[in-house]
């Protein structure tokens, strides 16, 4: 994935590119050897699946010629004489595994928020992440830091539209984000059907066909079309409201107007699917 050269990822790049591992070395007194035990892993992580392979990859690799590129940590205040990982976490592993008594660190002061999007950056520019994982993260920095979507998205060199959509993977059943992560179905091919009542069968549609984006697009109108048929003739406009707001929260939305009054009402399938709108709602 290319890095990207605006907002927080700029700020940080010099901790991860290759290119300037040379500043560790002349800025030698940010930097030191540490006992592995002192160190712990960053609750902030947003990676939930470390590949035993790459890892065993990364294991071997530190056996041969060691740590090349330090574990950035900050002082853990809770706990006396602990480190807490920002970033590096793959190689704090590998280390164990690799029997390392000590690792080189590289000390920084950030705050917990500043940590969480360390940790994001970092994994989403190594391409480490599931699509999930990545949506979990940005949703993670919302719901914790209390941000809107617009910082997260500045502070990540994003779009608000880009972190939207990966949000809005939340709201799929957990089966179907299994799929995801599995790669049986990509981003691209559900995210035009997420809110759909039958998205289930609409899966099993798009893998069994093997449909592409632009396909799904016109089977999520079929599909549309089909249920709008099967309510009451509505005001195109209020329809058009209730396509707006089903595309922004990935819900099943319902608008009962009557002269310009009346009520909203969604439905949601899960306790994830309600936290993500009350986020809404309280941005």
């Amino acid at each position: 994935m290319a890095q990207n050269k605006r907002g927080l990822g700029r700020g940080i790049e010099a901790l991860f590119d290759s290119e300037t591992d040379k500043n560790y070395v002349e800025d030698k007194k940010n930097i030191n050897l540490l006992p592995i035990e002192l160190l712990e892993a960053n609750p902030y992580q947003p990676r939930i699946d470390f590949s035993d392979e790459s890892l065993e990859a990364l294991t071997d690799s530190i056996k041969e010629r060691g740590i090349i590129q330090p574990i950035v940590v900050r002082k853990n205040e809770k706990k006396e004489n602990q480190w807490q990982i920002i970033a590096g976490e793959r190689r704090w592993r590998a280390a164990q595994k690799a029997g390392l008594k000590k690792v080189p660190v590289y000390f920084k002061e950030v705050s917990n928020e500043q940590a969480a999007t360390i940790a994001l950056i970092e994994n989403i520019q190594r391409d480490n992440l599931s699509p999930i994982e990545e949506a979990q993260g940005y949703k993670n920095l919302i719901v914790k830091f209390s941000l809107t979507q617009e910082v997260v998205a500045k502070q990540l060199g994003k779009s608000r539209t880009y972190i939207a959509n990966y949000i809005r993977l939340l709201s799929l059943p957990l089966d179907i984000q299994e799929m995801i992560n599995a790669k049986k179905v990509s981003v691209g091919q559900v995210r035009p059907i997420i809110g759909q009542e039958n998205i289930k069968e609409l899966v099993n549609t798009i893998i069994s066909k093997g449909l592409n984006a632009r396909q799904v697009e016109k089977l999520a109108k079929i599909s549309r079309g089909i249920k709008n048929n099967n309510k009451e003739a509505q005001d195109p406009n209020v329809v058009g409201l209730e396509r707006e707001l089903e595309n922004i929260l990935g819900l099943e939305t319902n608008i009962a107007d009557k002269n310009g009054k009346g009520k909203i009402s969604f439905r949601y399938k899960s306790l994830e699917q309600l936290e993500f709108l009350l986020s809404k709602i309280r941005d």
